[in-house]
């Protein structure tokens, strides 16, 4: 290129240097952008690990179904407490489903995406515990997950109120190299006897999905699901006839004490 041609206006450029200009441009834009929006990124996370408040806080109240946020500093992830009261099941028709081994036939109809669900330790009375393995898939680019869990079932004797715990139990088994496994769960249902024969179902949704899984994501998805299990899954599951016959003779239905 001639030094006339080197200093012709953009506009009076040949094409070819006009597009050389503007990938410069572009370029040189990049090279200050990505930097300033890795840091805005950085500085957001950092900002959203100290923020909370530590209390619940109420995010919607419709149909019946309270649902509640909890944001603590120092954590990324939001922890969901939903509250329903159902009169047409008993705390019976409520555990049923926790005992039901058919479902390692069909999990797919209880969780969307399951892959797999197996029984690895039975219910055993005497402990009131039972391990169990869940694997579901994800939408692309993530792994599927593993689900590796310790359910605790207790009933206080004093006042009826039946407490179910899903804890996240990785180690009880050697790892899956084609699954990801969930290291942190601590999913709480609690079933409270009222005294018009109603349950209050109360569920705590505390997970981290793992393996690179945004938490944005799940922070935005969660209360959708604590929600949608209240007021939609587990009123049809508990509608099949099986669970609705269902009588366990350790527990007690029906209230216990005045509450």
């Amino acid at each position: 290129m001639s030094k006339l041609e080197n200093t012709l206006p953009p506009a009076a450029m040949p094409a070819p240097a006009k597009r050389r200009s503007r990938l410069r441009r572009l370029g040189k834009a990049l090279i200050y952008a990505v930097p300033a929006l890795a840091l805005l990124s950085v500085l957001g996370n950092w900002l959203w690990m100290l923020s909370g408040s530590n209390r619940w806080e109420l995010q919607s109240d419709a149909d019946g179904v309270q649902v509640y946020t909890m944001k603590t500093p120092g954590s990324s992830a939001l922890r969901v407490r939903g509250i329903a009261t159902m009169k047409q099941f008993s705390l019976s028709n409520h555990i049923a489903p926790f005992l039901d081994e058919s479902i390692q036939n069909n999990c797919a109809e209880w969780v969307q995406g399951c892959l797999g669900y197996r029984i690895v330790q039975p219910w055993d009375p005497r402990s009131g515990s039972i391990v169990t393995l869940w694997s579901v898939e994800l939408f692309p680019p993530f792994t599927p997950r593993e689900m590796l869990l310790l359910g605790q079932l207790r009933q206080d004797p004093a006042t009826g109120v039946v407490t179910l715990e899903n804890i996240a139990a990785p180690n009880k088994l050697p790892p899956n190299e084609n699954r990801v496994r969930l290291e942190h769960m601590h999913n709480v249902f609690r079933y409270t006897p009222q005294q018009d024969g109603a349950v209050k179902v109360e569920v705590l949704y505390d997970m981290d999905m793992g393996g690179g899984f945004p938490q944005w994501a799940q922070n935005l998805m969660a209360p959708m699901v604590v929600r949608q299990m209240l007021t939609k899954d587990i009123p049809r599951q508990l509608n099949q006839e099986k669970y609705r016959k269902a009588r366990f003779d350790f527990l007690v239905d029906g209230t216990l004490a005045k509450h």
